[in-house]
């Protein structure tokens, strides 16, 4: 029985050590590709695929004037998970992202997703895991 009350300790006391770097991670966020350096820059974490294509219930948003070509976001120590990133920016600080006629935004737009198209992308090709502190490149279209 003592045995196995210090095989418990010795588990609980690791577990106490171990688990908090495999649960969190630190994610950092590099926006380029910004053709004016003016309006605010709105990124937008997301670890469901139904609020990543309604834009809704991030699970970290940030909002930063634009005031150089490159900008780096770090969004903080996260749970390790599944994850996906949008970014736009709002060039007429209007609040949102605007769109054209046709459709697409007409305002600079990326994602985590590695496509290159411009159309915004799907949370299947936008996802990533995090697991380790991490940095992500996103680079704005339009």
């Amino acid at each position: 029985m003592k045995k196995v009350k210090h095989i418990i300790a010795t588990a609980s006391f690791l577990t106490a050590f171990i688990t908090p770097s495999l649960l969190a991670a630190e994610l950092v966020v590099v926006v380029d590709n910004i053709k004016e350096v003016q309006g605010s820059l709105y990124v937008s974490l997301y670890n469901k695929e139904a609020s990543f294509d309604s834009n809704e219930n991030a699970v970290k948003r940030q909002k930063v004037s634009v005031d150089k070509t490159t900008i780096t976001l770090n969004l903080g120590d996260l749970p390790a998970g599944e994850y996906a990133v949008k970014a736009y920016q709002d060039v007429n600080d209007n609040g949102k992202i605007d769109f054209t006629t046709m459709g697409p935004p007409s305002e600079p737009f990326g994602s985590s997703s590695k496509s290159k198209e411009l159309a915004p992308s799907s949370y299947k090709d936008a996802k990533f895991t995090l697991d380790k502190n991490l940095q992500i490149q996103i680079h704005l279209l339009k």
